[in-house]
């Protein structure tokens, strides 16, 4: 693990556990809803295991482009040996 992959899941974790502690003093039976903004590696997954950690919340995630081309495995498409469609 990298020290920038090591960062970007702590973040991740004081995201969502936060989130978690915030969301367990919610007022009676009040939906718990959050909305992550951003959609890349970070936000997506943030939003992903909010969701499986606790169904009941409904979780919104915004992100301002209609398309995500993920970092990993990029370096292949510049060699050649994948297509830009297959890292969408």
């Amino acid at each position: 693990m990298t020290r920038r992959q090591f960062l970007s899941a702590a973040g991740v974790a004081a995201t969502a556990s936060s989130c978690l502690a915030f969301s367990s003093f919610a007022i009676g039976g009040a939906r718990k809803k959050v909305v992550v903004v951003g959609g890349g590696i970070g936000g997506a997954t943030a939003a992903k295991y909010l969701r499986m950690l606790d169904a009941s919340i409904e979780v919104t995630l915004i992100e301002a482009n209609s398309d995500y081309y993920t970092c990993f495995m990029s370096n292949e498409v510049l060699a050649g040996g994948r297509t830009i469609d297959s890292i969408r």
